[in-house]
């Protein structure tokens, strides 16, 4: 009789072992992958920040003024500087009046006379219309570029859904308002020390950046609550991209000031509506004056991010790689 040959095959130990060390390479493997994801994410940020700069350049060019304020009502819990008035402008919003330049030219002419009239009505063309996202205002790590639910008063006036940004301008250095909320901590107030490029009652031309276009924010990443980011409810993330100039709150959505040192998104940010901040852990990605983007950590002193945010400070403040 011949014998049959012996097949080779696992015990049931050495199949044990071999699952549990892949589930280590995998469990190695996985944090790079996050993190080269992030890293992905925080570029392609980067990117859209230097986009939207890129464009506001080119509507200075096109207008001698930088894009900015439209006809808003002062911000609620925001003590402007003496000299500051509301007037009607026109032209919507900031971020409408740069969509001229980000390949938007037809979303942004069709709503940018939304923000102030007085008989919009959500039928079918401006609900399609509000709605419309532009990925170029969309943080990758934060959020996708959708419609996220509206409230009240932009619900009645613009239907159920709205498109957002998750990039303000920035309106400027600030303290917290004592006087206004003696417990900050609570529903603090902030009191404008020194002019942004955004400026109530009027737009900003690039000779009045005295401090110096390298060294001025333009545009950064604004903060949000981490649990609001998708329910439309956060205080400083209500207003669609169009706007509605009639309602204090409105600028809130787009706007932000150097008011506390930016920091990364929480649950329960009593100041949303005012900071700056992001999703990403290793920082917040801001466009300067010139077109510069960068990534500035969460260190960052508070003296310089005020002087940062002025355009007329005259402050002396170290270069940021």
């Amino acid at each position: 009789m011949k014998n049959c040959p012996r097949r080779s095959a696992f015990t049931l130990v050495e199949l044990l072992v071999v699952i549990a060390i892949i589930g280590i390479l995998v469990s190695l493997l996985l944090p790079a992958v996050q993190a080269a994801r992030e890293a992905a994410r925080l570029l392609q940020c980067q990117n859209r920040l230097k986009q939207i700069a890129l464009a506001c350049h080119n509507y200075e060019s096109a207008f001698k003024q930088l894009p900015g304020y439209g006809g808003e009502h002062n911000g609620f819990l925001i003590r402007q500087l003496t000299n500051r008035t509301q007037r009607p402008i026109g032209g919507g919003t900031w971020i409408t009046q740069s969509m001229l330049f980000l390949e938007q030219q037809p979303l942004a002419r069709s709503i940018q006379g939304f923000a102030r009239s007085f008989s919009i009505a959500p039928n079918d063309r401006v609900q399609r219309l509000v709605q419309a996202s532009v990925s170029t205002l969309h943080c990758p790590t934060r959020r996708d570029a959708e419609a996220y639910p509206l409230l009240p008063p932009y619900r009645e006036r613009y239907g159920e859904f709205g498109a957002r940004t998750d990039y303000a301008m920035n309106g400027g250095a600030a303290v917290i308002d004592e006087d206004a909320s003696p417990n900050s901590n609570e529903a603090p107030a902030i009191k404008i020390t020194r002019d942004g490029v955004w400026v109530l009652g009027r737009r900003t031309r690039m000779n009045a950046i005295l401090d110096g276009l390298s060294q001025t924010y333009l545009v950064g990443e604004k903060a949000m609550d981490l649990g609001k980011l998708i329910t439309g409810d956060g205080f400083g993330d209500r207003s669609p991209i169009a706007g509605y100039h009639d309602v204090p709150i409105s600028s809130h959505s787009y706007v932000r000031y150097a008011a506390r040192s930016p920091a990364m998104d929480s649950h329960g940010n009593c100041l949303e509506c005012h900071d700056f901040g992001s999703t990403h852990a290793s920082g917040w990605n801001v466009a300067f004056s010139d077109g510069r983007v960068t990534l500035i950590d969460y260190s960052l002193d508070l003296g310089v991010h005020r002087a940062q945010a002025s355009i007329d400070g005259r402050e002396i403040v170290p270069y940021q790689r």
